[in-house]
């Protein structure tokens, strides 16, 4: 499918599968995002090979739109982003906050460009989010050290705070990440404490794009979000993966759960409209419909929801909290 990227306003971007957000991760990637302050020479290890920062890096080069904010979440200004349509609001705000003026891109529709990667000439490059990374990250290297993402399923389970982890420990800002992230978790701790009805439901994110219906919320994702709010997988989150996500039109019975989320990120473009999925049988069928617990996440959400990043993130919960609380409520 399809990945579209969380600034919702592309159709044309990278093949890819959901990120979805559970705060748990595999030890190595903890292990590898350890607290504490950087030394140098730093081996930078990845799922495809290793490269070593010999000494703190100044300049950061970025290969994704959830790389470009990380770096400005940790006060980094990238010496060059990809573009994937248009700057997202919040990636833009905190350039300007920070001074940082307008962000310097490449056109990203044809993938990485390596030759103006190359004339940036980057100390490091951050790929933690890097859709592409499995075929580029050889050419990235001979550029500048890669930061990528942990594991070999670290693409779609890294959560955005692992993300932020594995980058602040290559940029020596290990400390400004431990900052960033706890500010973050006071403010889904102060919207889980005012909202005890979220705790311990079920839910079902689902995106509708254009091949297929996508089961966001399988175990195993980065589901952070809900979690972190008091909410919990079904049962039937085991039966999806990042490599088996698609659901059926004859499975949409698959969705149910105590609250349901469907994104249309395509629109009249998606395998179904919202007219069509909202009249189909099996859908209407779902207690969560019969009892007004379904939600439509608007189509400005539905991307940042689903490929979060440290700048997106208190955005989304702003966005999401009145609506979580009416999917919970019912009719």
């Amino acid at each position: 499918m399809n990945r579209m990227l969380h600034r919702g306003v592309v159709a044309a971007a990278a093949l890819a599968l959901g990120l979805g957000m559970t705060a748990c991760g595999s030890d190595d990637e903890k292990d590898s995002a350890g607290a504490g302050d950087s030394s140098y020479p730093l081996t930078l290890e990845s799922p495809f090979g290793e490269t070593t920062l010999e000494e703190k890096p100044t300049k950061v080069a970025v290969v994704s739109d959830v790389d470009i904010d990380i770096a400005l979440a940790l006060g980094v200004e990238p010496v060059l982003s990809p573009l994937y349509g248009e700057i997202s609001s919040w990636t833009a705000e905190s350039a300007q906050e920070q001074g940082f003026g307008e962000i310097t891109t490449y056109d990203a529709s044809d993938g990485v460009d390596f030759e103006a990667l190359a004339e940036a000439e980057p100390d490091v490059i951050l790929a933690t989010s890097g859709y592409t990374l499995e075929d580029d990250y050889d050419q990235l290297s001979k550029i500048a050290p890669v930061v990528s993402y942990q594991g070999k399923d670290g693409l779609t389970s890294m959560t955005w705070d692992e993300r932020t982890d594995e980058a602040a420990r290559a940029l020596g800002l290990t400390d400004e990440a431990k900052k960033l992230e706890t500010d973050i978790a006071e403010q889904f701790t102060k919207v889980r404490e005012a909202n005890p009805d979220f705790e311990g439901a079920t839910y079902t994110q689902v995106n509708i794009h254009p091949e297929q219906i996508t089961y966001e919320s399988y175990e195993g994702s980065d589901t952070s979000f809900f979690s972190d709010l008091g909410f919990v997988l079904p049962d039937t989150a085991t039966k999806y993966s990042a490599t088996n996500n698609a659901v059926s039109k004859e499975n949409i019975d698959q969705l149910e759960a105590d609250v349901v989320f469907v994104g249309y990120p395509f629109g009249d473009e998606g395998l179904l409209t919202r007219d069509e999925l909202e009249s189909d049988r099996l859908f209407t069928s779902l207690d969560a419909v019969k009892n007004g617990h379904y939600a439509v996440i608007p189509d400005e959400v539905a991307s940042p929801l689903t490929y979060k990043t440290p700048l997106s993130v208190p955005w989304v919960l702003t966005q999401m909290t009145p609506l979580l609380q009416t999917a919970v409520a019912g009719s």
